[in-house]
């Protein structure tokens, strides 16, 4: 039987109606028809492979600039070429026919189905790991670790589910990476011990074959080594008889001083490796817990389920900022009367241990180095130990936050609590998983768009990216308490204030979700919680520590260096000038912006030098908000805080209308890091910097022309 490489396109197709071919393989009953619909949609048609009765179907896909061809390949379980289905996809793959080949390993059953992937790496590197059927994993108690298998197998790895389309965007993605480079150079080589002087020997013999050249050596020499009826076959044909008596004589060898079938042998060994890889990187629980189902009739009560959703969720980033921020502790110790401890808590928590750390650094740096350069000094100690300084501060939170989100995961408590708040957040456009990052974003804005990833749709995804940085965080906090603080007088005009700053950023966060899904994505209906409720049970340390590493490591190879970079960007606004290094703020770049960007403060009245002075330090605030006050405090000789604010000489409206702007813009460069990370788009990220600063400026204007009104008309 001869299978025509012709066929590779498509039956005479003109090559250049696609840019890429990708060959979709996976055991029967791996869910490879659904994902190959769902990538494919009415593009797909049969197609039958020439001279052969084998039936198969291609269709296209257009993704990131190309037209993507997919070969959905018969389902087999092996490359044995036992069977005329695994012939046609072996020799398919062989010939080249496919430049990218994505192998499918059934998520419910990743013991038996990852083995024909792992065939597949040994023949060709140029392959994608797909996990498919995902969404049932939870109902089973099954946990992989894809990271760690990308690692070890040297290529990428996707989870999808087809059904619920989660991953098929990461999956797209990926192609169209991979076929610009990012592959393995080779094949997988899996050491088979004993057999490797056998296996070396035949190598040198098919080194030597002209029929057997197509194929990659150490691969056929193994394939040879089991007894593969087709390479033998093709040997014969090609009258190579001297190098199939060789390759008997080396089998012949290898069954009489082991007694056993070399076939065998290999199985057991590839097997083995399989197994290795999966006691890595599969986790299962076996039962869950026994209260399990009183805790689901207590989250199926609309009412009490959100009540205990938002205990449940407060008390968790509670523990987790109060360790790294000390917020909210800090407040509430404030608040009964305990001042002093409150300022320990602030003082000793993970982030002051670290600014502490990072400002000793910058003190010993400057004392050492001031005398020789001191601008290189300042850009060492200002600019590049305080971007390293926002990255490792932040690390420690982001990486205890999916701590807590991993606990509550793995338990399965935390799709119960998206289920007892989307009928909510379902009226303005979101699901019930919009919950997690609008609680953790109160802490600290970067991990809740980093926790974007939980949602499956992508439009809801881009509405939480989009919408998230609203959310008003403890470093924004900061900055209107010391407003708050300055102008407001009675305790209840204080706490009035700060409420209404998140009654504003939470109505911004929804009505922004909203407006996005229904008039620029123009999606009609909320999207639907489709999710498996997972058994309750113990959280597994392993499976907690992987899903919680993975998105903070995320996190520090992208996110990290765009921190950094910035904050060299602003060192230069600060100390360079259009006359080059300045020894002056008012001279520098940053300057020049604070004074083109002080005549739009004129609507809220702020004029002359404090005009310019704010709008520097609402620049300053780019890099993190709590630069606001410390600018400030800066440009009036280093005074305190509240004496700076004060010097400002600013009315009550004005505070105010200030406090809504800082709110409401831009939150911090680490966040919008974040933000260009999930979204991978420089526009959006553009677009969010211009809808949020637009937004607080046209909200804070607005409030304060009333406020103004109603203190000059009506007089309160």
């Amino acid at each position: 039987m001869n299978v025509d490489s012709r066929h590779s396109e498509g039956g005479g197709r003109d090559r250049r109606d696609y840019d890429l071919t990708v060959a979709v393989i996976g055991n029967p009953n791996v869910g490879k028809s659904t994902l190959f619909n769902v990538l494919t949609g009415a593009s797909a048609h049969v197609a039958n492979w020439p001279g052969v009765t084998v039936s198969t179907k291609e269709g296209f896909k257009e993704w990131g600039g190309l037209r993507i061809r997919f070969v959905d390949l018969p389902g087999i379980y092996g490359l044995s070429a036992l069977t005329l289905e695994e012939v046609v996809s072996r020799e398919y793959i062989v010939e080249g026919n496919a430049d990218l080949v994505v192998g499918l390993v059934d998520a419910t059953a990743p013991e038996r189905s990852l083995y024909l992937p792992i065939q597949l790496l040994e023949l060709i590197p140029n392959v994608i790991i797909v996990f498919t059927k995902i969404d049932e994993m939870g109902r089973l108690g099954i946990h992989i670790h894809y990271d760690k298998l990308e690692s070890i197998l040297g290529v990428p790895v996707i989870p999808v589910s087809a059904i619920q389309g989660k991953g098929i965007r990461e999956l797209l993605d990926t192609i169209v990476e991979v076929s610009k480079g990012r592959r393995r150079d080779k094949p997988l080589y899996i050491d088979y011990g004993n057999l490797e002087p056998f296996i070396a020997d035949i190598s040198r013999v098919v080194s030597e074959s002209k029929t057997l050249r197509k194929y990659p050596i150490r691969w056929a020499s193994i394939r040879l080594l089991e007894g593969d009826k087709r390479l033998e076959d093709l040997l014969l044909a090609g009258g190579e008889f001297e190098v199939y008596n060789k390759v008997q004589q080396i089998r012949d060898a290898l069954r009489r001083s082991i007694g056993r079938d070399p076939a065998e042998l290999i199985i057991n060994a590839r097997f083995k490796y399989v197994s290795d890889i999966i006691k890595e990187v599969v986790v299962r629980v076996e039962k869950g817990l026994t209260y399990g189902s009183v805790i689901d009739k207590v989250f199926s009560k609309p009412l009490i389920g959100m009540l205990l959703s938002i205990a449940i969720m407060f008390t968790s980033f509670m523990i987790v900022f109060s360790i790294n921020m000390g917020f909210p502790l800090n407040l509430i110790l404030r608040y009964i009367g305990l001042p002093q401890l409150a300022e320990v808590v602030e003082t000793y928590s993970l982030s002051g241990l670290i600014g502490e750390a990072f400002n000793k650094l910058s003190e010993l740096i400057t004392a050492q180095l001031h005398e020789y350069n001191p601008l290189l000094t300042s850009l060492v100690s200002d600019g590049i130990l305080t971007g390293l300084g926002a990255v490792i501060t932040f690390l420690p939170l982001i990486l205890m936050v999916f701590l807590m989100l991993a606990v509550l995961e793995d338990s399965g408590l935390a799709p119960r609590i998206a289920v007892s708040f989307h009928n909510t957040l379902s009226k303005f456009g979101y699901s019930g998983r919009a919950i997690y990052p609008l609680i953790v974003s109160m802490g600290c804005n970067v991990p809740g768009v980093l926790t974007s990833r939980t949602s499956v749709d992508d439009v809801e995804r881009i509405q939480m990216i989009f919408s998230t940085a609203f959310i008003p965080c403890q470093a924004r906090l900061i900055v209107a308490s010391a407003l708050v603080a300055a102008y407001f007088t009675t305790p209840l005009h204080q706490t009035l204030a700060i409420i209404s700053m998140y009654f504003v950023g939470m109505f911004m966060y929804l009505v922004t979700g909203l407006l996005l899904r229904r008039s620029v994505f123009k999606a009609g209906e909320s999207p639907e919680l489709i999710l498996e409720i997972p058994l309750m049970h113990i959280p597994k340390l392993k499976v907690v520590w992987w899903i919680a590493w993975d998105y903070t490591k995320h996190f520090l190879k992208k996110a990290g260096m765009i921190i950094l970079s910035l904050s060299i960007v602003i060192w230069m606004l600060i100390n360079v000038g259009p006359t080059g290094v300045v020894g002056s703020i008012e001279e520098s770049f940053g300057g020049i912006i604070g004074r083109s960007v002080a005549p739009l403060l004129s609507p809220l009245d702020i004029t002359g030098e404090n005009a310019w002075r704010v709008a520097f330090a609402l620049v300053q605030g780019f890099i993190a908000k709590e630069s606001v006050l410390g600018t400030i405090a800066l440009m009036y000789g280093g005074a305190d805080v509240g004496e700076a604010l004060k010097a400002l000489n600013l009315t009550v409206p004005q505070a105010y209308s200030l406090m809504l702007f800082i709110t409401l813009y831009i939150p911090c460069m680490a966040t919008m890091a974040a933000v260009f990370q999930e979204s991978k788009s420089l526009k959006l990220t553009i677009v969010q910097i211009l809808y949020m600063t637009s937004t607080a400026y046209v909200i804070s204007i607005a409030v304060y022309q009333l406020l103004k009104f109603l203190i000059l008309v009506i007089g309160i």
